[in-house]
């Protein structure tokens, strides 16, 4: 890890305003001589976070989170140290001497500089491209409806439809093409091995990280060049630009969010873009992929209410609930609005106003409201065989509040409006969620002597200290990371992801130190040998993963053949085996 002169971090101290940070996650109001605000570290409803511009130092009461401008920038933005003071050097002026750094961490930076340095090139290339022609230009004013202003706001650009354009351009101003391929600017022909514009004949948008920089590209199909083109086309997963993590908008939207604490979910990059011209600057959008936890809890840094505002189809609507159950998940207030079908933000704000759209967010029902409405339509008139299936429907997204109060009271609603016990209920839904929730982890002292690992999951763990990187994405794409049996290791995959996703090193003795600290002592002691030594014939990370997936499915099918086998209740055991089948015909 580089460490820095201290009397460069002295500089940078003196140079920055820490209220001036602060204040761009926390709305603070004077009292005193302190600002004080909401602390943004945990849920609260009266002030206990305050920050004293004399002593250069925040701290809340209420969590006890406290520290300097340095450790304010780590927590919020989920980074380390050194990263935080090249964040903050690069804001206040201060230059960083290279020397304590790695040649591999020196590497590292000087890459992520470079392709940096290429998307502002290539960005200038794109306005430029935009500037210059009258189809785009016309299409973003006449038929989206945008503004010069909003245009240039957004930094909205045009990548004209030739093959090689910006391959020259690059070539001109002496950028290796294979670097823009890295990022995806640039692909290689299958053909003949020559480079070409992957991103041509499209309306381009900058996706910029909340320091400003540019970690990648959106870009619209161009209706009138191919209409056949698929409509969007994003930068891929590269060393600076990680889809799961980054909101669309964001950056320009973050301090308008803070100050209504609440924020937009919507799914376009038009959508962000048409409800700031109307006078809603508070709307986000995940990058071409689906919302993510990562995606939750980067919200959730920002503002205690999420509000979606997806598309009025199927497919935005079951997008509306696999969203709103990880914002749940989260610990956010999450309200839905739901458009007609056919509409999305963009339309529906261009054709029915921004008044008609800013009622909608006001009045949005809360998520649990909007779904048990929705569950008792679709189930209307069905007897106990329909209110057992809306009692389904609602029962993941109750139980997916981690607040017990809440969830208590939430229950209590819910049954209400079903008509039911809220004791039945209650009990019904907590012992079903019993069936599909791991068992409550035990307290620390306890943890040094867990079982023995599950061979696959000792072997995956051997997988994530060597490769953390590829293990981490593996296990996200294939929706594997809550699928350990094991909490120790299920330990050392959160720690890990941290890592990758702060840039950071993780390995073998970061995991032993994360399994030690968590209560694992005994276990670490006992897997030095096996993380430090390499042996033939393993299997390769998507086999283990494969298996890994099998186990749980089995564990699964155990459970619930349990349940089925001591419920008395017919209608919840014709819903248990319902479930018990849809899980064994994915199996097959």
């Amino acid at each position: 890890m580089a460490r820095y002169p201290n009397e460069k971090i002295s500089e940078i101290r003196d140079r920055i305003d820490i209220e001036s940070v602060v204040s761009r996650s926390v709305q603070l109001t004077q009292r005193g001589n302190r600002m004080i605000g909401l602390c943004p570290f945990h849920s609260e409803k009266t002030p206990s976070f305050g920050v004293s511009r004399a002593k250069q130092l925040f701290h809340c009461f209420g969590c006890g989170a406290g520290g300097d401008v340095f450790g304010f920038v780590m927590r919020m933005e989920g980074i380390d140290f050194p990263e935080a003071v090249r964040r903050l050097a690069r804001e206040s002026g201060v230059e960083l001497p290279d020397h304590d750094e790695t040649p591999a961490q020196r590497e590292r930076r000087q890459q992520a500089d470079e392709f940096f340095a290429l998307n502002d090139e290539v960005l200038g290339f794109y306005r430029r491209g935009l500037n210059e022609d009258a189809d785009a230009k016309r299409y973003l004013v006449h038929e989206r409806g945008l503004t010069k202003e909003t245009i240039d706001r957004f930094e909205i650009g045009w990548a004209s439809p030739g093959w090689q354009n910006l391959v020259e351009h690059l070539e001109r101003r002496q950028i290796p093409v294979d670097r823009a391929m890295k990022v995806g600017l640039l692909g290689k022909s299958a053909r003949d091995g020559r480079p070409y514009d992957r991103l041509r004949g499209r309306v381009v948008f900058p996706i910029r990280l909340p320091d400003a920089r540019i970690a990648g590209f959106g870009a619209r199909r161009a209706d009138w060049v191919d209409a056949e083109a698929p409509k969007y086309l994003n930068s891929p997963q590269s060393p600076i630009y990680d889809k799961s993590s980054i909101l669309y908008g964001l950056y320009e939207a973050r301090d308008d969010i803070r100050r209504a604490r609440r924020a937009l979910l919507v799914e376009g990059y038009l959508d962000v873009i048409a409800l700031a011209q109307s006078g809603i600057p508070i709307a986000v959008a995940a990058c071409g992929t689906a919302l993510t936890e990562q995606h939750a809890k980067t919200l959730g840094r920002q503002a205690p209410e999420i509000i979606t505002l997806y598309d009025g189809d199927e497919a935005g609507q079951e997008a509306t609930r696999k969203a709103c159950l990880l914002l749940l998940s989260a610990g956010l207030t999450v309200r839905v609005i739901a458009l007609p079908p056919g509409e999305d933000p963009d339309t529906f704000v261009r054709t029915k106003g921004a008044e008609s759209l800013q009622k909608l967010v006001d009045e949005a029902p809360s998520a649990i409201d909007f779904f048990l409405s929705r569950a008792q339509r679709r189930h209307a008139g069905g007897g106990v065989a329909g209110t057992t299936k809306a009692v389904e429907a609602i029962r993941p997204m109750i139980m997916a509040i981690p607040d017990p109060l809440l969830r208590d009271v939430t229950m209590q609603a819910a049954a209400r409006a079903l008509k039911l016990s809220p004791n039945v209920f209650s009990k019904h839904l907590s012992s079903k969620d019993a069936v599909r929730r791991p068992p409550p982890r035990p307290d620390p002292a306890p943890k040094a002597r867990e079982a023995p690992l599950p061979v696959v999951e000792k072997a995956l763990l051997k997988k994530l200290v060597t490769e953390p990187v590829e293990t981490v994405r593996t296990l996200e794409m294939k929706s594997a990371l809550d699928t350990f049996s094991s909490a120790a290791v299920e330990t050392a995959v959160r720690a890990a992801r941290v890592a990758v996703e702060g840039g950071t090193t993780f390995n073998a003795a970061n995991a032993l130190a994360v399994l030690t600290e968590a209560g694992y002592g005994e276990l670490a002691d006992g897997l030095v040998g096996y993380l430090s030594t390499e042996l033939p014939n393993e299997d390769d990370t998507d086999t283990l993963i494969g298996r890994l997936l099998e186990e749980h499915t089995k564990r699964r099918v155990r459970a619930l053949k349990q349940r089925i086998a001591s419920e008395s209740d017919q209608a919840v055991q014709l819903s248990l085996l319902e479930e018990l089948s849809e899980i064994q015909a994915k199996r097959a």
